[in-house]
């Protein structure tokens, strides 16, 4: 009998899952694993966890969703804590496993993550096989190399949207045959880990729960329902509320939804109800996700420098004092204060928000964009390496953005997008 070990990882799903597929169609039994990586649970170069309570809950919440939607199809989810070459090369031996199968990642930490595995099972004699399973694009069917990739997204647009092939989503496997007697694990505790149980918001526009079961309810909901997809371009930059925006970035964060899946209930929709500016737009941020996840591939660490893939030399302070009042929602500005509140009771902020509250802090503050970021990658319950960075590089003026000096006016944007002052009150009670 032909055994494999399924490594999931950013992949938390069984519907659209191509390794999973891939693995299931090339072995009699599988053993599907989860390890929650110690060394992922660090703390950061400025000090903060690098995997914060927020977004540890949330993955929690969706490996104990994988684990159930793998229980229905008649098979089990091993769960470990540890690191994965260690794991992987101890399950392999102990089940007498043939290969490995996993979703390629995109940034420096994480191909470094594969090589170790690979080097620890190629000792054995265990075959890995890897393959793309997060993003909207089919990777073989894009118009360009990866190192002649357009650097600007408008570019990258129009490209891939004449050319590239969007894929269709897979179906979840109807059995998944697994071997007996796995002697299993429990999902760690938060302490464990660590961290603390993080505190519900009542003020918060949504409650995140992890798994793909959620996901798909909040696809449902949001599409087929409330009928968002409709008025998305007009709603997205709202502040107050569940359903100005898809909130579906924290299941496609950890792959507990997959961008397919999301674009072919919006393509369904075009067809069966309406098609419009607002339902194209979707699909254009899937996009921007897409051309973040590839922009790391292309420049890897240059991501995770000050300078950035322009290496540009600008002026930034490494001020912790300032970098405080910032994260604290203690700074002369009411909007500015109203984000940083929501984002450190809830774990989430808008994309508006977002872009709004990095700028201050690159352009008003003069604060080192990473440290910006740091805290983001430790807060977001939607932290994504790709988008975050990625954004952060943009903001900072040193990364993918066609104009050097990108600054938001923050007077300005409490006009536009908070005029009566209601979010602000909000988050600044």
């Amino acid at each position: 009998m032909r055994l494999s070990v399924v490594w999931f990882r950013n992949d938390l799903r069984i519907c659209d899952n191509v390794t999973l597929r891939q693995a299931i169609n090339n072995s009699d039994a599988i053993l599907p694993v989860y390890i929650f990586d110690s060394r992922k649970y660090r703390t950061s170069t400025y000090g903060f966890p690098k995997i914060g309570s927020f977004r540890a809950k949330f993955i929690m919440e969706c490996v104990l969703d994988l684990r159930t939607n793998i229980r229905a199809a008649g098979g089990e989810l091993y769960i470990r804590t540890g690191n994965p070459e260690d794991i992987l090369k101890e399950l392999c031996l102990k089940y007498r496993a043939a290969s490995v199968y996993f979703s390629k990642e995109a940034a420096p930490y994480e191909l470094k993550e594969e090589v170790a595995v690979r080097n620890a099972l190629e000792d054995v004699g265990v075959e890995t096989y890897s393959f793309y399973n997060s993003t909207l694009l089919l990777r073989e069917k894009l118009p360009f190399t990866l190192s002649a990739m357009p650097d600007m997204f408008t570019a990258f647009r129009w490209s891939v949207e004449r050319t590239a092939i969007f894929g269709e989503p897979l179906s979840a496997p109807d059995f998944i045959n697994v071997p007996k007697g796995l002697e299993n694990e429990e999902i760690p505790s938060l302490q464990s880990l660590q961290l603390t149980e993080p505190r519900v918001d009542i003020r918060a526009a949504i409650q995140f729960a992890g798994g793909e079961k959620r996901a798909i309810q909040r696809i449902n909901e949001y599409v087929w329902q409330l009928e968002g997809p409709s008025t998305y371009f007009e709603t997205r930059n709202q502040l107050v509320g569940a359903n100005y925006s898809t909130k579906l970035s924290p299941w496609l964060a950890a792959g507990a939804i997959s961008a397919r899946y999301v674009y072919n209930e919006i393509k369904r929709y075009e067809k069966e109800r309406v098609a419009n500016k607002s339902t194209y737009w979707i699909g254009f941020e899937l996009l921007w996700r897409d051309f973040f996840r590839l922009n790391m591939e292309k420049y890897q660490s240059e991501l995770f420098f000050i300078k950035g893939p322009k290496r540009r030399d600008l002026s930034f302070r490494n001020d912790m004092n300032d970098l405080q009042i910032w994260i604290e929602g203690r700074t002369p500005n009411d909007f500015i204060n109203a984000n940083m509140n929501e984002l450190r009771n809830t774990g989430y902020m808008s994309n508006r928000g977002r872009q709004v509250v990095a700028s201050y802090l690159v352009h008003d503050l003069k604060i080192n964009w990473l440290m910006g970021a740091s805290y983001f990658e430790s807060m977001l319950i939607d932290y994504d390496v790709c988008s975050n960075y990625g954004n952060w590089a943009y903001i900072a003026g040193v990364g993918n953005d066609p104009r050097e000096n990108r600054i938001f006016n923050v007077e300005k944007q409490a006009i536009n997008y908070d005029r009566e002052g209601q979010y602000s009150r909000l988050w600044n009670q």
